[in-house]
């Protein structure tokens, strides 16, 4: 299951950060799109699959062009 931040505006739930597919991520292995946050939105306990704060998250998808198993996805 995706961790995934959201927010409701008018009845519409909206993402608001980038968020991760679990399923896609090995997790044997540091996280290569942490140094490339520029906000230090994502952490990691070990090699578990990392996670976006959505309180830091800036969406501007640098994540998204470093993970080579495509587990960052942005919201539409």
């Amino acid at each position: 299951m995706p961790y995934r931040a959201n927010n409701q505006e008018n009845g519409v739930l909206k993402m608001s950060s980038a968020y991760i597919i679990q399923e896609k991520c090995p997790q044997n292995h540091s996280c290569p799109a942490l140094p490339q946050c520029p906000t230090k939105a994502i952490i990691q306990d070990g090699y578990n699959a990392p996670q976006v704060m959505e309180d830091k998250c800036i969406v501007c998808g640098k994540c998204v062009e470093v993970c080579p198993k495509k587990a960052f996805q942005i919201p539409e």
